[in-house]
């Protein structure tokens, strides 16, 4: 199944999760109540819909129930996004997001359904959006940030290949400095080390060559 991702909440934090998605190329339904929300993030990016988000028939036609990640980003309203999350966990989705306003909030939310529980005070848009498109950024090496310590889940096309035989700093302009395999690390991979399906890469790359093999 390919990659849909669903922002619900287009308040400051979902809409930058939102944008940066979009900006990494991915496909996504954004979801908000609001008209004047809704209405300004659709001048930007395509597949933005006014729903109520506790409405389970209106989520089925947008066709929610066939994302594959979804953020919930209605923290301030409790209610709403404990209900939301519900309904997500019955449509069987199993990678939910959710903002989360307390403690109480958050153990709510993990107990109907949600995958992870965010506090945006601790946590930025841009950085959830870069570690859902699989990049996770570790340091910036420069002051311009261009150049980046990361871990990027391996991509389909390295899948049982030597490091040597993909070539990926001609290539690619990655420079793999560990695998990350089962929890485990290696440190300074050989170049016959092979890549496998669900490694994590620990990289230092421009950022540019690192989102352009994530597209």
């Amino acid at each position: 199944m390919s990659e849909l991702f669903c922002i619900i909440g287009l308040g400051r934090f979902g809409r930058s999760v939102a944008e940066r998605l979009y900006e990494l190329g991915k496909e996504l339904i954004c979801i908000d109540n609001d008209e004047e929300k809704v209405k300004d993030m659709a001048q930007k990016i395509d597949n933005v819909y006014q729903a109520d988000c506790t409405d389970e028939v209106a989520l089925k036609q947008i066709g929610v129930n066939n994302a594959t990640t979804v953020v919930v980003s209605v923290g301030n309203n409790i209610e709403t996004s404990v209900l939301a999350v519900a309904i997500l966990h019955g449509f069987g989705i199993e990678d939910i997001y959710a903002k989360a306003t307390s403690p109480l909030h958050g153990r709510v939310l993990a107990k109907v359904g949600a995958r992870r529980v965010i506090f945006p005070e601790k946590e930025k848009g841009v950085d959830l959006a870069n570690h859902l498109a699989g990049l996770d950024v570790i340091e910036a090496l420069d002051s311009t940030g261009r150049y980046l310590l990361a871990k990027i889940k391996a991509p389909e096309m390295f899948f049982n290949k030597s490091i040597i035989e993909l070539d990926v700093r001609k290539k690619f302009g990655l420079n793999i400095i560990g695998i990350e395999r089962e929890k485990r690390v290696n440190i300074n991979p050989l170049p016959n080390d092979i890549i496998l399906k669900n490694d994590i890469l620990i990289v230092v790359a421009k950022k540019e060559d690192i989102e352009r093999l994530k597209e």
